[in-house]
């Protein structure tokens, strides 16, 4: 029995050092990679570091997966997708000097060709657009690709453009560079499973047992974080709550379009005092009046007006603020409705808005004369967000919507000023089930 333990385990550690050894090599070869020269920001998807982690959870929750698996929909079987690619340990998308900001670009090896071409056309319903000289293009919407026997270049932008120049020399490697030369040889190094960073911010993002955690550093030009920041207390009943304690940075005037409404920026700051407030408490109730017409004994079209009670989400919008002076300017631009006190139904349709607060602040709510808590409470960070989703699914009853979000529980980011040029921002998702791998059970529920 002794000899059996040992060979088992000796068994064991020699599978560990294999595969440990293999996704190393399949990480050093990723990082192999070449790139544009131009490129202006990267994304790395760490494909290997996404499986090591849903792989561990695997052996912790084998009950879960297990289930999972036999309750699977025949065609959603891996085995039955042959796209014909070589998959590395890292994926990387980019974003290329002089083309859209929002094009992504990349470039994969074709391991067997006719799966790939079946793949492109039966499974994608990709058209084939030309070939010349044996590249081939093909399309979908937006996304383009072109291809040889070795190599295909892909695109994807939310911009209609010719991109058969950018493609060329994504597919040909032309102007390239290792990653490790450029100006973002640090991300050859993340470990994080999605990797965004230019040459001023960056973006991480994990899927963890249960939660799904968001760091991003951002370069900082549009507003000044308070010194000693502080909140209104919030009620405990909230379904959703945001606060921001900083000031804008002056800027060239722009405008800001509200329907027929047209806003200077400026002249909204001139009056804002550094901090503002949202919040979402249950519902409360509206009176609307509902107009229909009817035909009376003369045959005359007449309009009958009737009262009806609809439940609203109970929001509440505080602006520190020189309330007379905002309140003057906007009812100038016929976005507030003074005889009425509301916002006006052209700028917000959905719901009837109450405009009310004191000479220090401007209050928009959905239940007039809403009381709200008046103690301010210090805090680290300057800005901070929080979505209870149990409490969201409850309010609101959006076909679609409503069962994705079954799976989540929670949301809360915070902003943190870390010099006057450089803020950070950690955000963490938290689902209902927290010993199961987050992206696992998203692509499940897809």
């Amino acid at each position: 029995m002794k000899k059996f333990l040992k060979i088992t385990a000796a068994i064991s550690l020699l599978l560990l050092i294999f595969f440990v050894g293999l996704f190393k090599y399949r990480q050093y070869y990723a990082n192999q990679i070449s790139v544009p020269k131009e490129a202006t920001a990267i994304i790395k998807i760490s494909i290997d570091q996404i499986y090591k982690s849903i792989a561990m959870n695997m052996l912790l929750n084998a009950g879960y997966y297990l289930k999972s698996d036999t309750t699977r929909k025949p065609d959603r079987k891996i085995g039955n997708f042959k796209h014909g690619l070589k998959i590395p340990a890292s994926i990387y998308f980019y974003t290329i000097k002089d083309q859209p900001e929002m094009a992504l670009f990349s470039r994969f090896e074709i391991k067997q060709f006719n799966d790939f071409e079946t793949f492109v056309k039966n499974k994608l319903g990709f058209k084939i657009l030309k070939k010349q000289n044996g590249i081939t293009f093909a399309g979908l919407r937006n996304v383009i690709i072109c291809y040889d026997s070795s190599n295909v270049a892909v695109v994807f932008s939310g911009e209609a453009r010719n991109f058969d120049s950018a493609l060329m020399k994504v597919l040909k490697e032309n102007n390239f560079q290792k990653i490790g030369n450029g100006k973002f040889k640090s991300i050859k190094e993340s470990t994080h499973h999605i990797a965004y960073f230019n040459t001023k911010n960056s973006v991480t993002t994990d899927f963890n047992n249960g939660e799904i955690n968001i760091d991003a550093d951002f370069a900082n030009h549009f507003i000044i974080p308070a010194a000693k920041p502080f909140h209104r207390k919030f009620s405990r009943e909230s379904t959703a709550s945001a606060w921001l304690n900083a000031d804008f940075v002056k800027s060239s005037n722009q405008k800001i379009q509200l329907k027929n409404s047209i806003l200077e920026r400026d002249s909204l700051l001139k009056y804002y005092r550094g901090y503002l407030d949202f919040e979402w408490t249950n519902t409360t109730t509206q009176t609307d009046s509902i107009i229909t017409y009817e035909y009376n004994d003369d045959f005359e079209k007449t309009e009958k007006v009737a009262l009806q009670k609809r439940s609203v989400p109970n929001l509440i919008l505080n602006i520190k603020a020189e309330k007379n002076l905002l309140i003057k300017y906007l009812d100038e631009k016929q976005v507030v409705n003074l005889d009425s006190g509301t916002i006006s139904k052209t700028v917000f349709p959905l719901y009837k808005v109450f405009v009310g607060g004191d000479q220090n602040q401007l209050q928009l709510t959905t239940k007039k004369n809403n009381k709200t808590e008046s103690i301010k409470v210090p805090a680290n960070e300057f800005f901070s967000l929080n979505v209870d989703f149990v409490k969201l699914n409850a309010s609101m009853n959006i076909p679609g919507l409503t069962q994705r979000l079954k799976l989540f529980k929670h949301l809360e980011v915070k902003g943190t000023s870390m010099t006057t040029e450089q803020i950070q921002l950690h955000g963490k998702v938290t689902l209902n089930n927290m010993q199961v791998n987050a992206l696992y059970q998203i692509l499940k529920d897809f």
